[in-house]
């Protein structure tokens, strides 16, 4: 059964990242896996979104989502308008693509969603 409280879609023990996805199932994690995603980064290799041409599927499927969420968050806690500009000049390294952009845009909302998740559902988080 799925369940959508607060903005979280949970089914079962799972919790969703892309709820409006034809592949929502693969954006799903339990509690355990979102805490490595919020304190690892996705850059730790996480099914799905490993490789650069899936995340941009992911981005050029929930494109209008993303970016919506990104620019709210980077307004709302950093103070920023350029949630781009912040994304593609990471401090170390600034993308080199299109591509590798949607990937770093993909990576900061799952990374994102994941900590709103924990917060929402988890009082030991």
């Amino acid at each position: 059964m799925t369940l959508t409280v607060d903005n979280v879609v949970k089914d079962g023990d799972m919790y969703c990242v892309f709820p409006n996805s034809e592949d929502r199932h693969v954006a799903t994690f339990d509690i355990d896996q979102l805490k490595d995603i919020a304190t690892h980064g996705m850059a730790q290799g996480v099914s799905g979104f490993i490789y650069t041409r899936d995340n941009v599927a992911w981005f050029d499927e929930n494109s209008d989502e993303i970016e919506e969420y990104l620019s709210d968050w980077y307004k709302d806690n950093m103070g920023v308008d350029d949630y781009i500009g912040m994304i593609a000049g990471d401090g170390k390294y600034s993308v080199g693509s299109v591509d590798e952009l949607k990937n770093r845009m993909v990576w900061s909302y799952v990374e994102l969603k994941a900590h709103e998740i924990l917060c929402s559902v988890d009082p030991n988080y």
